[in-house]
């Protein structure tokens, strides 16, 4: 009986030293989630907001966290669009030899058009398109990062798929692997390497094209964005 009642207090015991330790990554975890709560708030109320004739920039310091929030949230989406156009587009090219003679040379012109080339007509084109808020501001500064940031990285995969070794084709026939598993265990993992490389030097050309969006002005048009460029 005595046995059994230590047994209980000590598994008790045991218990409640666990729940201290992770008490510190339960409020980790906490704060995480308001923290992304509050970002996709503020995120989703400038997107939504009422189109501004002029667009004041807070030079303090205090609002430098926000306009970051706002700068990196340009560019991760459009980041995100160029992956999966990337995966796509660069998956059909390769497997596809009908489709590769149209696909690669029409992704080899369109990389070379100038982008700031465009870039009014398609401000002003989406400005026109929702002339009631922010969105399609927005729209036209995440179409045109991903305009910076999407060639090289179809390049880079497309080239993966058509350089990759016989060995690795010969295992997914030996296993019988379908185009999904292929592409997941076998395709992706030996692109990856370049892939990650591209995409570092796509976020780099897409900052590049942020700084412009985000301090576009047009004759008397003020289309600036609240973020890091304009501070």
């Amino acid at each position: 009986m005595e046995r059994g009642i230590q047994r209980f207090w000590g598994g008790a015991l045991g218990v409640l030293d666990r729940s201290r330790r992770l008490r510190v990554a339960d409020l980790l975890v906490i704060a995480g989630i308001v923290g992304l709560v509050f970002a996709l708030t503020r995120i989703g109320g400038e997107w939504a907001g009422i189109a501004r004739p002029t667009v004041t920039i807070d030079l303090s310091p205090r609002a430098l966290p926000l306009y970051t929030l706002f700068s990196l949230s340009r560019g991760l989406i459009a980041y995100g669009l160029s992956l999966g156009f990337t995966l796509v587009y660069g998956y059909w090219a390769a497997k596809d030899r009908v489709a590769e003679r149209l696909l690669i040379p029409l992704l080899d012109i369109l990389q070379s058009i100038p982008v700031l080339g465009f870039m009014p007509g398609l401000v002003l084109a989406l400005v026109a398109a929702f002339p009631s808020g922010n969105f399609g501001l927005e729209l036209a500064a995440i179409l045109m990062i991903f305009t910076g940031q999407v060639w090289n990285m179809t390049f880079s995969f497309y080239y993966s798929l058509r350089s990759m070794p016989n060995d690795l084709q010969e295992v997914g026939t030996v296993y019988r692997y379908g185009w999904w598993q292929r592409l997941k265990w076998i395709e992706l993992p030996f692109a990856t390497i370049g892939l990650v490389w591209n995409s570092m030097m796509s976020m780099a050309g897409g900052w590049f094209f942020l700084m412009i969006n985000e301090a576009f002005v047009l004759g008397g048009h003020d289309f600036r964005l609240p973020g890091l460029a304009p501070t």
